[in-house]
């Protein structure tokens, strides 16, 4: 147990002794969080480039799958366990409802997203070394879920750190799972970015990570297979000054997960280092203590807070016990103290006007900016259908409009992050509280547009064969014969003379048919694929729509029940300060003194845990001030 929890617990202790359940509750709610201090670490990149590998080698146990013809298909998360288990989610999410547990064996299976047996027994058992041992149970339904979630013994996790494995997101942004990924940066602590040392980032790898370095505040890069490329130095190199030029601040890590494995095997601690594995889990360490110490200082901060409400109490009562003059006075101050926090927890309070009417500005804003982009997108769609050649227009368009729908729905994702932001800085400031800790835990950014699951299908090819075109065309020359023919009787021409003009005029007709049909046919595929846009964008459009909308309530909801809740906590300490002061007052000599004795001692336990909390949150805060991380792209 560390100096803040065992903080915690002694204000939690006074808070107990004060009769204040409100202030306790807060106290072990922070306690709690900060028992549970996950640092979530998002493992991404193309198919094929060593992302399980990487999870695999980094933990030395096989748990996502690795083989040449299967590829992740859904969100894997790995946390700490004391045995080996494992279950499939409902939902994207950590916390998501279970479908039900199943054997390690099938884990891999699992996260390809297929179905796997689920265990009736619920003994999902394994062998140390996290491997595919396990039982099965005795039968039960196989299932299919959105995401897996791994438990295993290892050191690295033991601490909070959460590995999540992604599906493969080739092609960028234009990647139909790149939406998964993005959602998982929406809570992500630190992005793991894989790639591997066989070639040069491309410019889709780098715009998805210059869109992920605005949503993540660590990133990092995995160049994986550094065994198989000896002048894999030179593609780190050459990678790290494309993220430079691009303004994404990264570290690289080149990795061999065959010299991880042997060094494992044989104990060799050069084949180790050579691997270049303990380097990244010496800095994913690093990331988590730094992250645990802000976690660290919010909890403190909570102290100081109770601790101050406290203490106010009863420094409160103890002057009315020790000055008879003055204590009236007081306790009529205090008396309107309590009508202003009644006030401030009353419907009508300002800084309710204020959550009201800018979540409804927000709102307002936020539909605004959608409907402004995704027309954007639909005229910029229209405009490339009609540049695309016919015959690449099915091949090309598809990639095209999921990267432009990606990197739209992030724009619209930052803007709304934005103002959330500030939001919440305008109702804390009309709730005119400083206390630091009422802004932490207000998660203003969500999943808002983080990514729909809408993917884009080109219309069906209505363009017609050459075989239809040669009908068409031989339809014209079958016409331009026939004129000639008619013209031929009418003017009695013999038909020497008519047969070449019928000739001629069939072919004419027929070149003009043939580019007459054309034309037709690529004015209908084009037609019909702006359709399909169209409703595609009708479908982005709903999704994210709904996203938005659920985020602003959410925001709307969170610091309605935050700022309610301090609002109470202010009027429940003026009205036991009013209260304590009256009885005070009305005590006689004796009770007084006794009641001195108790308060004195009290003062002096509340101090000196305010000493403590004082000399813990100084150095925490600033070590929290010195590694908040610079923003991405800036100097």
């Amino acid at each position: 147990m560390g100096d803040v929890e065992r903080l915690l617990d002694a204000v939690a202790d006074a808070a107990e002794r004060a009769s204040r359940p409100d202030l306790v509750q807060r106290v072990r709610a922070a306690r709690a969080r900060l028992a549970d201090p996950a640092f979530r670490v998002v493992v991404c990149g193309a198919f094929k480039k060593g992302k399980s590998s990487l999870v695999n080698a980094l933990l030395g146990a096989r748990v996502c799958a690795t083989d040449a013809d299967v590829a992740t298909a859904v969100p894997t998360y790995v946390r700490w366990g004391e045995r080996v288990a494992a279950r499939v989610l409902a939902e994207e999410q950590p916390d998501a409802p279970t479908l039900g547990d199943v054997a390690p064996a099938d884990v891999p299976t699992a996260a390809t997203g297929q179905a796997v047996p689920v265990l009736t027994d619920g003994g999902a058992g394994g062998g140390a070394d996290g491997g595919a041992g396990g039982g099965r149970g005795t039968g039960g339904a196989g299932t299919t879920g959105r995401a897996v979630e791994i438990r295993l013994p290892r050191e690295l996790l033991r601490g909070g750190l959460v590995l999540v494995d992604t599906p493969g997101i080739s092609g960028g942004l234009a990647s139909s799972h790149a939406g998964v990924a993005l959602r998982s940066l929406a809570v992500a602590d630190a992005l793991l970015f894989v790639t591997d040392a066989g070639s040069e980032l491309g410019a889709a790898e780098i715009e998805l990570l210059r869109q992920a370095a605005a949503l993540c505040p660590v990133v990092l890069v995995g160049l994986t297979r550094t065994d198989l490329f000896a002048h894999w130095r030179r593609i780190r190199d050459a990678d790290a000054h494309h993220l430079r030029v691009a303004g994404v601040r990264a570290d690289l890590f080149g990795l061999s997960a065959p010299l991880r494995h042997a060094g494992l095997r044989t104990a060799d601690r050069e084949l180790l280092a050579e691997s270049g594995y303990p380097a990244l889990a010496a800095r994913l360490l690093d990331e988590r203590v730094r992250a645990a110490g802000t976690g660290e200082a919010a909890a403190a901060a909570v102290a100081a807070s109770t601790l101050g409400q406290l203490l106010t109490t009863l420094t409160s009562e103890r002057a009315a016990l020790g000055d008879d003059t003055t204590a009236r006075e007081r306790r009529t101050a205090w008396e309107q103290a309590r009508a202003r926090a009644a006030d401030l927890r009353g419907a009508g309070a300002r800084w309710q006007q204020v959550l009201f009417d800018r979540t409804s500005d927000l709102a307002s804003e936020v539909e605004s900016d959608l409907t402004v982009r995704l027309r954007a997108l639909r005229r910029d769609a229209v405009a490339h259908i009609a540049e695309l050649p016919a015959a690449r227009l099915e091949a090309d368009l598809g990639p095209w409009l999921q990267q432009r729908t990606t990197a739209t729905l992030l724009d619209h994702q930052a803007l709304v992050r934005t103002l959330a932001d500030q939001a919440a800085d305008a109702v804390a400031e009309q709730f005119g509280s400083a206390a630091w800790e009422l802004r932490q835990g207000v998660a203003t950014g969500g999943d808002a547009a983080s990514g729909v699951d809408v993917a884009f299908v080109a219309a069906p090819g209505t363009r017609a064969s050459r075989l239809d075109l040669g009908l068409v065309a031989l339809r014209g020359g079958s016409a331009g014969a026939m004129i000639s023919h008619g013209a031929g009787l009418v003017l009695g021409l013999a038909l020497p003379v008519v047969l070449p003009v019928a000739v001629v005029l069939s072919a004419v007709l027929a070149g003009r048919s043939w580019q007459a049909a054309r034309a037709g046919q690529l004015r209908a595929l084009r037609a019909e694929t702006e359709r399909a846009v169209g409703a595609y964008l009708e479908e982005v459009d709903t999704a994210a729509r709904k996203q938005s909308r659920a985020a602003v309530r959410g925001l709307q909801r969170l610091l309605r029940e935050t700022y309610a809740s301090r609002a109470a906590e202010l009027l429940a300490t003026a009205t036991a300060t009013v209260e304590q002061m009256s009885a005070a007052i009305a005590q006689d000599d004796t009770a007084r003194q006794a009641r001195t004795a108790r308060v004195d001692a009290e003062l002096g336990r509340l101090r000196d845990l305010a000493a403590r909390t004082e000399g813990l949150l100084a150095p925490l805060l600033a070590a929290r001030r010195a590694t908040v991380p610079v923003p991405q792209g800036t100097t």
